[in-house]
């Protein structure tokens, strides 16, 4: 195969990976269903270590309401939330070119 042929393959394929990654909608919302404030909320890349800043800041999510956010990382990532009465749920791994929302329920957090 001539070296064309190669470079134009390899410029073609890294296109489409390029496509497919910006295809990725980052948007998804918080909706809390817990019946309980979320104090604080984090999430992040999977690849990261630590969870970082609390994406809420100052402000609190009161049961029954909902927030929207984006993440900087397409891919895999995790999440976790902090109630007013100090109680944590995490969800790891998650595929977030393929949720819209992260879901607050008693206890737990789930992906939609």
């Amino acid at each position: 195969m001539p070296i064309r042929r190669i470079l134009l393959a390899t410029a073609l394929a890294a296109g489409f990976a390029g496509a497919a990654s910006a295809q990725c909608d980052r948007r998804f919302t918080l909706n809390n269903q817990s019946g309980s404030t979320v104090n604080e909320f984090y999430f992040g890349s999977s690849a990261q270590p630590a969870w970082g800043v609390d994406q809420l800041g100052a402000d609190v999510l009161p049961a029954g309401r909902s927030s929207s956010f984006e993440t900087r990382s397409p891919g895999r990532n995790d999440f976790r939330v902090v109630w007013a009465n100090g109680a944590t749920a995490e969800l790891m791994g998650v595929d977030i070119c393929s949720t819209s929302e992260i879901v607050a329920t008693r206890g737990r957090l789930a992906a939609r």
